[in-house]
């Protein structure tokens, strides 16, 4: 890989916290001790309160002392983030190709928490964490290091809970000196002011903030308040920010109300600039007054600056905009200066990966608004520029992100609009008061009025700040919504139509009321049930669960059972290196327990796993074991399973000729039992076996005899696969007109599966053999244009485009008669599929 470094890595001084530093906190020294002293223990800590008590601050107190450590501070925001996200972000912080590059990252989670492990640093999670993702996170990655999470909410979870109030009266008018620069003849307004403010950090350190760039005294400053009708019954965090936004001018109000539009993320200059239409220097200036007032925050990622704003100031612009109807419209604004600097940095360089990677938080945000808003061409977008960025996806970590937004580009929650229509023109925050301490003309000479945020003239002068409306429906709102939580808190279970449903509330059920045994049964059934729908990642969490609940009740025959299963659960999921660690502890529970079918399984199940990890020779090994026992048990419908799982091993092993004869002994078991599935999969297996051999007539016979039962049976995976094997066996026989048409069989069917990696795959094929006649090259140019837009990356499409262009270009020259182009590629291949049905 090559060296860069990423914006999430470890900090190793204070300077590279992905945060704004606080400045030294007040009245929270022992607080901050019982803290560090269950970290200094290696434990994980709960750091809960309402917004606005400082519990970032604080975080960020303890992450710069933890950065002078060898081990570091690993700082992650997370917005509800799911176990894979968190998973992969370790991998990105530390540069561990494995778990990065990995299409399912559940399968990582053994690799992450090796890799925290080795580098032993702080962990911080803050923002809105998912309870059950971070417990999973603490206890099965995070084990046994120093853990710091924040919430509002005080979560359940392997962590000790410590709950982070408001200030006492003393500190907070400490705080209002420090911050503001007051000394003690204005002690007397301070104690009332903060008293007013509930003693609350956030709007002690916006009040010091907005008095300190208005000059205003505390006696002034209070007078404030008396504007805000009394019945507004408005926070007192919401107070402090109503008056400090009144305080503002345009510009500044403008930037306030697109900060809050940035989708919860951080935002960096470029893209504020492009969203605001001012130089990014105006800008930064602008922004600076901001993060003085404490109305934003300002971090680095690489080599330039970015901004974010706290949950409640994000909430307060939010709040504002909806009342006006122009969130949506701001949003969009949003949306389309993203997609253009994304566009802009899809390029391959280092500088421009760098500016992609600042803002891929915010891409994976629009995506999913965009989605939830039916908007499939934006997601779309964003996929094809970030491909066409070299290796930008690969080399900085993105393989989890790509996969989400191809996910996203093809569900959705709402059918319709396909596009959303056209954004009402955005208007410009008020202007509360005409001296208002600062130089309006000044700034609204650097931000056009075309791109400030409210048009004056369209609001009524006598409008109330926000505070008195819409902000306080939003209180009204979470009130009712935590009303309808605690009235349906603990329900009996009823059924709902969906055994998966009932059986999870039945489980959350029995973790509160039954015993172990119970528990145990119903995580088993859960697993089960999520296997058999292919939730594989969903029941490998379930049965590590199960697996901890057998070990508590020391149930050595459901440990066994229990590690067999998740075993195979972590073959499917490519993660090879747990399924061997399992597998491996299973079969000492098997040999003590003489349980030879179990040991059979388990056998099997590590020898999938050495092959995944290329060890080939170790699965022939082991893969002969479990046909021993399935010999000596007269099982032969494992013995048949296991020959052929055997053959691969062997041949991957380099021995063609012994593979072919242990599938040869497989095929007549399997025809003895029924299975004409598995029957055709052994002969298409020993068509690879003879090619290997090249014997390629004999081959091709193979494969024909596996297409025809694949057929039967209706096995279009195997269908497909037999065609393209079938192509490749006919080049090398030299049989290229049916080489053609077993590609173009083969094209069919991937686009009927809509499978894009084998589209692009069977057009590679298909087109650099016609590529061989110039007069196929029209043909060649229309497969080839078909697949660039699936990959504009790959680079055996790029090559053929090339050689296809040149070729036309010396056909011309050379008065070739090129064939005609009818239909489309879809056309090309569908027509000859249509011979296997003449």
């Amino acid at each position: 890989m090559a060296e860069f470094s990423y914006h999430e890595s470890p900090a190793r001084s204070a300077a590279a916290l992905p945060v704004m530093l606080p400045g030294k906190l007040v009245g929270r020294d022992a607080f901050l001790a019982q803290v560090y002293s269950q970290l200094r223990a290696n434990q994980a800590v709960l750091l809960y309160g309402t917004a606005g008590v400082g519990k970032s601050a604080l975080a960020a107190t303890l992450a710069s002392a933890y950065t002078e450590l060898p081990g570091g501070a690993l700082w992650f925001g997370v917005h509800e983030s799911p176990l894979d996200e968190l998973v992969v972000r370790v991998g990105r912080a530390y540069q561990v190709t494995e778990i990065t590059s990995a299409s399912s990252p559940l399968g990582m989670v053994g690799a992450a928490a090796n890799t925290l492990t080795s580098h032993k640093p702080l962990l911080v999670l803050d923002g809105k964490p998912d309870a059950a993702a971070t417990a999973d996170f603490v206890t099965r990655v995070a084990a046994g290091l120093p853990v710091l999470i924040t919430s509002k909410d005080p979560l359940d979870g392997p962590w000790t809970k410590m709950e982070l109030g408001n200030l006492e009266a003393d500190a907070a008018i400490a705080l209002l000196k420090q911050a503001g620069d007051f000394d003690d003849s204005v002690h007397d307004d301070l104690d009332e002011l903060a008293s007013i403010l509930d003693y609350n950090p956030y709007a002690i350190m916006l009040a010091a903030g907005t008095m300190k760039a208005s000059k205003q005294p505390p006696a002034v400053y209070l007078k404030a308040f008396e504007q805000i009708p009394s019945s507004a019954g408005a926070t007192p965090q919401l107070l402090a920010l109503t008056i400090a936004f009144r305080s503002l001018n345009k510009a500044l109000q403008g930037l306030v109300l697109m900060l809050g539009a940035t989708f919860n993320t951080d935002i960096s200059t470029e893209m504020l600039s492009s969203v605001a239409g001012a130089p990014p220097e105006t800008v930064d200036q602008v922004m600076t007054m901001l993060v003085a007032g404490g109305l934003a925050a300002r971090t680095q990622r690489y080599d330039a600056r970015s901004y974010y704003v706290h949950e409640i100031t994000a909430g307060f612009a939010q709040s504002w905009l909806k009342a006006q109807n122009q969130l949506d419209a701001l949003q969009t604004k949003v949306r389309d200066a993203l997609l253009a600097y994304v566009r802009k940095y899809s390029v391959d360089s280092p500088a421009a990966r760098d500016k992609l990677a600042a803002e891929m938080d915010m891409v994976m945000a629009v995506a999913r608004w965009s989605a939830a808003n039916g908007d499939r061409d934006s997601v779309n977008q964003f996929i094809v520029s970030l491909m066409q960025a070299g290796d930008f996806v690969n080399e900085r970590g993105y393989v989890s992100e790509l996969v989400k937004l191809r996910g996203l580009a093809s569900s959705f929650t709402t059918a319709f609009p396909a596009y959303p229509p056209p954004p009402a023109a955005v208007p410009e925050p008020e202007t509360f008061d005409e001296d208002d301490g600062f130089d309006d003309d000044d700034l609204d000479d650097e931000l056009p009025d075309d791109d400030d945020l409210v048009d004056e003239d369209e609001l009524d002068e006598d409008e109330e700040a926000p505070v008195a409306s819409s902000l306080l429906d939003l209180d009204s709102d979470e009130d009712e919504e935590e009303e309808e939580e605690d009235s349906t808190a603990a329900p009996a279970v009823t059924s709902t139509g969906d055994a998966l449903t009932d059986l999870q509330a039945a489980l959350r059920l029995a973790k509160q009321n039954d015993s172990l045994e119970k528990q145990a049964d119903l995580l088993d059934k859960v697993g089960a049930l999520q296997a058999e729908r292919k939730l594989n990642n969903e029941a490998i969490l379930t049965y590590s669960e199960a697996l901890s609940t057998y070990e508590e009740l020391d149930d050595v025959e459901g440990l066994l059972k229990t590690l067999d299963t998740l075993s195979a659960l972590m073959v499917k999921t490519e993660n090879p290196n747990a399924a061997v660690m399992h597998a491996t502890r299973g079969l000492g529970l098997a040999d003590e327990m003489g349980d030879l079918e179990s040991r059979m399984f388990l056998l099997v199940t590590l020898a999938d796993a050495r092959q995944q990890l290329g060890e080939s020779g170790e699965a022939v090994r082991t893969y002969g074991q479990a046909l021993e026992i399935a010999r000596n048990e007269g099982d032969s419908q494992n013995e048949a399973l296991v020959l052929h799982k055997l053959g691969y091993a062997q041949l991957d092993n380099g021995q063609p000729e012994v593979a072919a004869d242990t599938w040869e002994q497989a095929l007549k078991l399997f025809r003895s039992q029924g299975k004409r599935e598995y029957e055709g999969r052994v002969l298409g297996a020993l068509g690879t076996a003879y090619g290997e051999l090249d014997r390629w007539e004999e081959a091709i016979n193979f494969h024909t005899s596996a297409l025809y039962i694949a057929r039967e049976v209706k096995d279009k995976e195997a269908e497909a696969l037999e065609l393209s094997n079938l192509g490749y066996a006919c080049v090398q026989a030299n049989q290229l007109g049916q080489a053609v048409l077993r590609y173009r069989q083969a094209l069919h069917l991937s686009y009927e599966a809509n499978n894009r990696e084998n589209i692009v795959s069977n057009i590679v094929d298909l087109a650099r053999l016609l590529s061989q006649s110039k007069r196929h090259l029209n043909i060649a140019d229309l497969l080839v244009n078909d697949a660039l837009p699936l990959d504009p990356t790959d680079r055996d499409i790029l090559k053929l485009k090339e050689t296809i262009t040149g070729g036309k270009m010396q056909a011309i020259a050379e008065d070739v008669a090129l064939l005609p182009v009818n239909g489309s590629a879809r056309d090309y291949a569908a027509n000859a599929y249509a011979l296997l049905d003449g």
